[in-house]
């Protein structure tokens, strides 16, 4: 009992430690803990940490260059994990590994959350997954109908020993038939070889699981955007057409009223930073006649630029091109309508977009029409330029687009996870491992306890004997000494052999943990005993519990079986009666 005892403390202890332990490092912050659950988003941090990735970071001493850390972001109001590049004025820069600039925000020290202390690929998926409303009501009802089983399990031991300590005392020295107990077991077989084929099918899983790749490598389109905005504007004198002195992008254009006007190109490039694009441009005046005659010129030379954006604006004089439309149209005895036109900048980029070298060009242009004294804005549109990796490509509408862009895309090796498709359901490999490993820590503990549960049931084989021959079997307690010691047999089926042959009960007597099945045949008392084995926890053996009884109380099971016996056979008088009616 000592050693019981003392095993029993080494295992509190033990738990009391691994609680300890686990509180001490995974304890999220929330309930007071010093672990912070970090699900990772975006692409930032890549190749090390993709999308879904858990990160744990923790608070620490000293933090340094080089170090991954964790800081709320008062621009994007979110908790951003990225590395340490430099520290300067108790003020940290950050920078993703994957990004080719410095985060816009250098925290202080009040802001640092923590440093990474453990990542988990795709354990931020499984987190947000138990985080489910569906989920956690499935969790916390299995778990409300496990401690209701418990409740009940242990109200209906407690009920059964009420029952045999009511009728466990003689009376009057007369024997007393006990009454029969309720056998209704839990089947612990049959939950060992549910839990065992369960653990079997997720080694199985982890087996398919961990003997493939988790990820797999893809090429990533990152996308950049080149946009030109057009604009006009133009002095007037005011009048009864243009009340003000000025005119701007959307007014009609009158020839005979304006003069110089003025065009505004502007040129952006995103998804690229400034400091890694550069570039050219120059501004040119396409004329177009009918008959598919065509001339360019020049407005503005190339001129170079560093950066994502430039801005250039160039002047059209408008009596100047209409003499010049006039003289075409006397040369070539062209009509005076069917002429356009359009005005435009020639841009070609070189840089980098995600530390992935572009090469590309885009030529939008603003269309005019000379049409009954009046220049008409007829559209603007963008036209697709030779663009390394470029994907799509977008142009102007019938409608007199004034921001024409071109839309574009640079190749990217990155990695993607692996997936397996089964019935139409193409799980990740990654959650496929989270579900091996969660499936073996639920099914090899249950298999290993209902394994002990089957051999430390004490009372097993008297179960199935009460199931099989319960017709044939009196309780008793204590009688009067057989005189005689009985005649031991193998099994059970030898003693019920005995008994039908005979036309005899069998009664059965429990001391301790030791059932005693006997049969009186012409005098001779042959017995049959069910002892209970109990595990030994550590040492797995069957440990036999002794069988030793008072003298006296085993003399009176004797006694109670031959007065019993006897009164058992055809005939027998009103002690059998008793039996029976019990």
């Amino acid at each position: 009992m000592k050693r019981i005892r003392s095993r029993v403390a080494v295992i509190n202890g033990i738990f009391l430690v691994l609680v300890g332990l686990a509180w001490f490092y995974l304890a999220p912050a929330q309930i007071g803990g010093f672990t912070t659950y970090v699900v990772t988003h975006g692409v930032s941090m890549e190749p090390r940490f993709h999308t879904g990735d858990l990160g744990l970071v923790r608070p620490a001493d000293q933090y340094k260059v080089g170090d991954i850390v964790a800081y709320h972001s008062s621009l994007l109001h979110t908790v951003v994990l990225h590395r340490i590049v430099a520290i300067h004025n108790g003020r940290y820069a950050f920078k993703g590994d994957n990004n080719h600039f410095l985060d816009p925000e250098h925290p202080t020290r009040s802001q640092l959350v923590g440093k990474l202390w453990l990542h988990l690929p795709r354990a931020g998926v499984l987190l947000k997954w138990l985080h489910e409303p569906v989920v956690d009501g499935v969790m916390f009802g299995l778990l409300g109908l496990f401690l209701l089983y418990g409740f009940g399990e242990k109200e209906q031991r407690r009920k059964r020993r009420r029952r045999q300590e009511a009728s466990g005392s003689p009376s009057h020295g007369r024997p007393l038939v006990s009454p029969p107990r309720d056998h209704h077991p839990f089947n612990f077989g049959a939950l060992l070889t549910a839990s065992a084929v369960t653990a079997v099918v997720f080694v199985a899983l982890a087996v398919f699981a961990f003997t493939r790749p988790a990820h797999r490598a893809v090429r990533r389109g990152i996308p950049y955007t080149q946009q030109v905005s057009f604009g006009y504007r133009a002095n007037v004198t005011p009048g009864p057409v243009y009340p003000g002195s000025v005119i701007k992008t959307g007014d009609p254009i009158f020839l005979t009223l304006v003069h110089q006007l003025a065009i505004h190109i502007g040129y952006r490039i995103t998804g690229a930073t400034p400091d890694t694009v550069k570039g050219t441009e120059e501004v040119m005046l396409k004329l177009t006649g009918p008959g598919g005659w065509a001339r360019s010129y020049v407005l503005t030379p190339r001129t170079h630029f560093t950066g994502n954006h430039t801005r250039t604006a160039v002047s059209l004089d408008l009596p100047q091109l209409q003499s010049l439309l006039t003289k075409i149209q006397s040369l070539t005895g062209a009509g005076a309508g069917g002429f356009m036109l359009a005005v435009g900048p020639q841009v070609r980029v070189s840089g980098n977009v995600a530390g992935h070298p572009i090469k590309t060009s885009f030529a939008p242009v603003l269309t005019f029409e000379p049409e009954g004294g009046q220049l008409v804005v007829t559209g603007g549109s963008g036209s697709s330029g030779a663009a390394s990796g470029s994907a799509t490509t977008s142009s102007a509408s019938s409608q007199v687009d004034y921001t024409p862009s071109q839309t574009g895309s640079v190749s990217s090796p990155t990695t993607a996870s692996a997936t397996v498709t089964v019935l139409g359901v193409s799980p990740t490999v990654s959650l496929l491992r989270w579900l091996a490993l969660l499936g073996l820590l639920v099914s090899v503990p249950l298999a290993l306890y209902s394994f002990l549960r089957k051999r430390g049931e004490p009372f097993e084989e008297s179960v199935r004997i009460q199931a099989q021959y319960g017709h044939l079997i009196v309780p008793i307690v204590a009688g009067e000494d057989l005189g005689w010691p009985p005649v031991d047999v193998p099994n059970i089926k030898a003693l019920v052999r005995l008994a039908e042959s005979g036309q005899r009960l069998i009664l059965h007597n429990r001391s301790g943990d030791v059932d005693t099945y006997m049969v009186n045949d012409e005098g001779t008392v042959y017995r049959y005993q069910v002892k209970a084995s109990k595990i030994v926890w550590g040492e797995w053996t069957d440990t036999p519990v002794p069988a030793e009884v008072p003298a006296n109380a085993a003399q009176g099971g004797a006694d109670a079986a031959q007065t019993a016996i006897g009164a058992a056979r055809p005939g027998a008088g009103s002690v059998a009666d008793t039996a029976n009616a019990a």
